[in-house]
């Protein structure tokens, strides 16, 4: 079909076939894992159903341990033919951020008993179209019960899935958890800090929730964080009294690293933190955002920044 414009003529290109797909992708895969054939990174790629499903087949993909599909196009489908694969059955690490996974995408991989990917240590699914009705499911389900890391940012995460995965029977090796962005208020971070996992984190984010002093509070006054070493909490509502209770909380010696910025507490909280003897093993600590480079700097927190709707 001719498309005119100035005077001249383009032609829609017709689709690759699968044929053309397979040894394209084929290529890509190869290259890919010339320095290391346990790593592979395939981020925007454009990977859809069908390279999916050529990767799922892919001998060449066998050896692979850790592979990074983030920012592409898998949706429900794609997903379930890749954890259904046997060629990827030995995968540890499993990247899947910014795609288009959904609900019934994420259920799948909860319930059904069809899956061979069961052994994944890291596992990515920030940025994607989940919520709490099917994290929930996630939290319960046997195939998961290996993992170390979880990305869940920057979906509809909130209390519901916060309560799930503080009520986990399986998810008990969790050392690095990602819930930014989400919705988690200072009841559901109550919940989370219930989870049989607390006691071996080491990072945990909680940057752009609904937190305020009493979420601050609770981290505080937890007990079970003896392992914890980076804990972010950009973005979120915490005033002066919160920052204070963070200051002075020896349950939280062992931080290495502190995000705070874009809170509301004032000079008052900010000094607090600097002074603290309590976090005495910090070596980083953000009360600005952006201040990695200038530590002097305080941004005594700027509340209109992004963060969910507090109201």
């Amino acid at each position: 079909m001719g498309i005119i414009r100035g005077g001249g003529a383009e032609y829609e290109k017709e689709a690759p076939s699968l044929e053309e797909k397979t040894e394209r992708l084929e290529g890509v895969v190869r290259e890919g894992l010339r320095k290391d054939p346990a790593v592979l990174d395939l981020r925007g790629r454009f990977i859809a159903t069908d390279e999916a499903s050529i990767l799922s087949r892919l001998e060449l993909m066998r050896p692979v341990r850790s592979l990074d599909l983030g920012d592409n196009q898998i949706g429900n489908e794609a997903l379930k033919i890749l954890f259904e694969s046997p060629v990827l059955e030995r995968l540890e690490e499993l990247r899947l951020g910014v795609n288009f996974i959904t609900d019934d995408g994420a259920l799948h991989l909860a319930q059904s008993a069809s899956l061979r990917v069961k052994s994944l240590r890291v596992l990515s699914l920030n940025d994607n179209r989940l919520s709490d009705a099917s994290i929930s499911h996630l939290a319960k389900s046997p195939n998961l019960g290996c993992l170390e890391a979880l990305s869940l940012g920057w979906n509809q995460v909130g209390n519901g899935s916060a309560k799930a995965l503080g009520e986990s029977e399986v998810l008990s090796r969790l050392k690095r958890l990602d819930l930014e962005r989400s919705y988690i208020d200072d009841a559901g971070l109550k919940e989370l800090l219930k989870a049989r996992f607390a006691p071996l984190l080491e990072e945990l984010d909680l940057s752009s929730n609904k937190l305020s002093d009493e979420g601050a509070k609770s981290l505080a006054e937890a007990r079970n964080l003896g392992q914890l070493r980076v804990l972010r909490l950009t973005a979120n509502a915490i005033g002066d009294e919160g920052a204070k209770a963070l200051a002075q909380a020896a349950s939280l010696a062992g931080l290495d690293e502190l995000y705070v910025g874009r809170n509301y507490f004032t000079g008052e909280g900010a000094e607090a933190l600097r002074q603290s003897k309590s976090l005495s093993n910090l070596r980083k600590l953000v009360l600005y955002e952006g201040a990695e480079n200038t530590p002097g700097r305080v941004n005594y927190s700027n509340p209109d920044l992004i963060r969910p709707n507090h109201s």
